[in-house]
C-alpha cells in the first residue's frame, strides 16, 4: 500500500489532478482487486477500501497552506482522488427515485450544520470543527429514511457537496489544528455516504497462472498458495496485538498471564468483511444444549446461504474447488 501513498503525495503536491493522474489512480485501485501473477500479496478487502480513503485525507492534511485558497485547492484534489476510489471499487445502492421529501437544499443544510463551529459564547476560544455521534447518526437517518433518501442521479454530487461545503468553513488565518479537523469531518461525512448509499463491488477473482493449482502441484505449494490468497487473515500489529506475558510449566495450575491476550483489535473487519459479517450471523442459529432439538427458521436458512455463497466466492475456495 505504500505505492499509493506516494501517488496521494504527488497529487497533492500541487493540488491538482491531471488525467495522467487520475488514469494512474483508476489502474492502481483496480490492480488491487485483482490477483497478479507470482503475487504473495491477497486481494483488496472491504475495510481496506476504508483505510484508501483515510489514507488519502490523512496525507492531504500534510500539504495544509496557511492561504484558503491552497486548502480550497486541495480538498478539490481531495475530492477527485475520493470519485476514482468510489468509481473503482464501489457501487451505487440508491433507487432511481429517491424518497419523495428529498431536495438539495434539505441535503446542503444538513451538510452544513455539521461543518459549523462548535462552541459557546462563554468559551474564549472556538472549538474546532467535528462530527459528533449524534450529528453522524442525523445523517445516517437521512439518507436511509425512506422519505428522504436521495435518489440515484443525486449520488456524486452529493459526495462533491460533502466537499463544496467543506471548503466553506476552511479556516480563514489558516489555522492547522482547524483545517484538520475540518478534514476529518468530510471524511466522516463521506464514510456515512458511501456506507449507506454505495456497496462494495464484487470481486470477480480470476487465478492467475502462477495461482491455479495443476496436476503436478503438491500439497506444500498449494497450501503456500492459499495463505498468498487469503485476504480475510488478520495482520499482526495491524489488526489485532497479543501480550503473551509469562511463561510456566504445563503442570503449573496458578495463572501468570493476569492481563488480557488481546491489548488491541481491530473490530471493523467483522462488519466489513463478507465471511466475517455472514458468520457472526450464525452464531445465534443453534442450542449450546446438547440433546436440545432445534428449529431452523427461514431467516436462518437464508443467513446460512450467505455465509456459504460469501466463502464460495473467495479466491481460497476458488483455489481449492480447482485443486
Amino acid at each position: 500500500m505504500t505505492d499509493i501513498e506516494s501517488l496521494y503525495r504527488e497529487i497533492f503536491a500541487d493540488r491538482s489532478v491531471t488525467p495522467e493522474e487520475s488514469s494512474s489512480l483508476l489502474s492502481h485501485f483496480r490492480s488491487l482487486q485483482q490477483i497478479s501473477d507470482n503475487s504473495t500479496a491477497p486481494p483488496l478487502t472491504p475495510d481496506q477500501i476504508v483505510w484508501l480513503r483515510a489514507s488519502a485525507f490523512r496525507i492531504a492534511c500534510e500539504f495544509l497552506q496557511d492561504e484558503r485558497e491552497e486548502n480550497v485547492k486541495l480538498l478539490k484534489a481531495l475530492n477527485a482522488v475520493v470519485h476514482c476510489l468510489e468509481t473503482s471499487c464501489l457501487l451505487p445502492h440508491l433507487d432511481e427515485g429517491g424518497g419523495d421529501e428529498f431536495t438539495k437544499e434539505k441535503a446542503e443544510e444538513l451538510l452544513c450544520s455539521l461543518y459549523e463551529t462548535q462552541g459557546g459564547e462563554e468559551e474564549e476560544e472556538e472549538e474546532a470543527p467535528g462530527v459528533n455521534k449524534a450529528e453522524a447518526a442525523a445523517l445516517k437517518e437521512f439518507l436511509t429514511d425512506e422519505a428522504t433518501r436521495p435518489p440515484l442521479d443525486c449520488l456524486v454530487w452529493l459526495r462533491s457537496a460533502a466537499f463544496r461545503l467543506g471548503s466553506q468553513y476552511l479556516d480563514e488565518e489558516g489555522d492547522r489544528d482547524k483545517n484538520v479537523a475540518l478534514f476529518r469531518s468530510v471524511n466522516v461525512v463521506v464514510h456515512i455516504i458511501e456506507d449507506t448509499c454505495m456497496k462494495i463491488k464484487a470481486l470477480k477473482l480470476e487465478l492467475p497462472h502462477s495461482h491455479t493449482p495443476t496436476s503436478d502441484t503438491d500439497f506444500s505449494t498449494a497450501v503456500q498458495t492459499l495463505w498468498y490468497l487469503d485476504s480475510n487473515r488478520l495482520q499482526p500489529n495491524v489488526d489485532y496485538s497479543i501480550d503473551v506475558q509469562r511463561s510456566k510449566h504445563p503442570c503449573d495450575k496458578d495463572d501468570a498471564a493476569h492481563d488480557p491476550l488481546f491489548t488491541h483489535m481491530n473490530h471493523q473487519v467483522f462488519s466489513t468483511r463478507p465471511t466475517f459479517k455472514a458468520f457472526r450471523a450464525l452464531l445465534d442459529n443453534y442450542s449450546a444444549c446438547t440433546g436440545e432439538e432445534e428449529e431452523v427458521s427461514e431467516q436462518e436458512l437464508f443467513e446460512n446461504k450467505v455465509f456459504l455463497d460469501a466463502v464460495m466466492e473467495t479466491a481460497v475456495m476458488k483455489y481449492c474447488h480447482q485443486y
